[in-house]
């Protein structure tokens, strides 16, 4: 076997089982020198490919992407109504728009972060999760709840706006489900009490540290919910 033959082998199937590529190998060192750079470099390959992924990492990617998307689309709508307002208002309409860029409505977001999260994993979970685990992850955040709420279904980190927040998923006796975002203060997020569409409502609160957003159905109450955090959340000073 010629050398480019040999090579074009090789290549194709490092640990390839030929008799006439051993033969050509055992006959010439120059070629059983490159057929095992070759295979060390193919073993080399396949060893890093076997890399652990992280069990949500689909999930935040689809929800990171779903986010963006959003708020991507929110940004070519405020560009559109600038282009069509009169060259009279340019300049006015103008700061306007950059005003709103430059700063979030936390309750907006929180609405968008629950409708486009991947496939809705968090509404759809069923663990029931202890308050020590939650007060562990929330210890980062420098919070923790000095009473079990109730069922919680979901808790994990998240993505809000680019603000590392906590995300939980409450689910009470009669099955309703409630969202609670715990958001550390951010000069781009701005705050209102209480906000909607036409199917979810929320209301949030401040502490020292960070803002807590609480959400449900339409039509269902979340003062109880939004009190009982208030009385059972406490913050390091």
């Amino acid at each position: 076997m010629d050398d480019l033959n040999f090579r074009r082998t090789i290549y194709a199937e490092p640990n390839c089982d030929s008799e006439e590529v051993k033969s050509a190998a055992a006959e010439d060192p120059s070629k059983q020198e490159f057929w095992d750079e070759i295979r060390q470099l193919d073993s080399a390959i396949t060893q890093a490919s076997k890399v652990t992924v992280p069990e949500d990492l689909a999930h935040r990617l689809i929800l990171r992407q779903s986010i963006e998307s959003h708020k991507a689309n929110k940004k070519r709508g405020r560009v559109h109504l600038a282009l069509a307002a009169s060259v009279i208002f340019t300049f006015g309409l103008s700061f306007g728009i950059w005003q709103q860029q430059s700063t979030q409505y936390i309750g907006e977001h929180a609405l968008a972060h629950i409708y486009e999260e991947g496939n809705g994993y968090a509404m759809k979970a069923s663990a029931d999760i202890s308050i020590e685990k939650v007060n562990t992850q929330l210890a980062s955040l420098g919070a923790q709840f000095t009473q079990r709420l109730g069922k919680i279904i979901y808790a994990n980190f998240c993505n809000f706006d680019n603000v590392r927040s906590y995300h939980m998923v409450m689910e009470d006796t009669d099955g309703s489900k409630y969202v609670v975002f715990v958001v550390p203060h951010s000069d781009k997020l701005k705050l209102e009490e209480e906000f909607s569409d036409d199917k979810m409502t929320g209301q949030t609160f401040n502490t020292s540290h960070a803002s807590v957003v609480v959400v449900g159905d339409k039509g269902k109450s979340i003062e109880e919910v939004k009190y009982k955090l208030k009385q059972n959340m406490l913050f390091s000073a």
